[in-house]
């Protein structure tokens, strides 16, 4: 099973999946070296990958190709794996937005406690530098390791704040993307047909 770009085919606004069976296209597969096939991936992490990859081609893609063997092919399959994909989207929108709030939460929570480190180690840096004097190689050595120390002390909340969130920001685009694609399920042996 492998995802192309057909940004070079037909269809530019495509990505193909070749599954040798629909389940495929959530369940990670069994590996048979029989078959020849290197399976690692389901159909959806091998479409999510692609976008991901290239965000270029991401932005452009409106429907999922998906080829599979004519036996495997039967009437409605499109609209339950339209609805399937639909479902698990919605999912992981679900998903994405808990781990956000998470984050935030996090974040809310952390954010007092740093500042009160920070202002310790603030407080502490000029204590030190008062005692022993700025100029002495131990009032440096007090002062600014207190300061580093509090700004350390900082980094995690502002990491969170900052950093954290983002990639889920970046799924639940992707899933919102995938949600609304076309899909066309395709033989292998006639890629030109269509089931319904």
């Amino acid at each position: 099973m492998t995802a192309r770009d057909d940004s070079t085919a037909s269809d530019p606004h495509a990505v193909s999946l070749y599954l040798s069976d629909i389940h495929n296209f959530f369940q990670t597969p069994e590996l048979d070296p029989f078959l020849g096939e290197n399976l690692e991936d389901s159909g959806i992490e091998q479409l999510i990958d692609t976008l991901k990859a290239r965000p270029g081609l991401a932005a452009r893609v409106t429907r999922i190709v998906i080829h599979l063997p004519e036996a495997k092919i039967e009437p409605g399959l499109i609209g339950k794996t339209r609805a399937a994909i639909i479902a698990y989207c919605n999912a992981q929108i679900r998903v994405c937005q808990q781990r956000k709030r998470d984050i935030h939460l996090q974040a809310r929570r952390a954010l007092p406690i740093g500042f009160v480190f920070w202002t310790v180690c603030f407080v502490l840096s000029l204590f030190f530098e008062q005692v022993l004097g700025s100029e002495t190689a131990l009032g440096r050595v007090f002062s600014e390791g207190f300061i580093i120390a509090g700004w350390v002390g900082l980094w995690h909340p502002a990491e969170l704040l900052l950093y954290e969130w983002r990639p889920y920001a970046r799924s639940i685009r992707l899933y919102e993307q995938i949600r609304t694609m076309d899909v066309a399920i395709v033989s292998w042996a006639e890629k030109s047909a269509v089931a319904g």
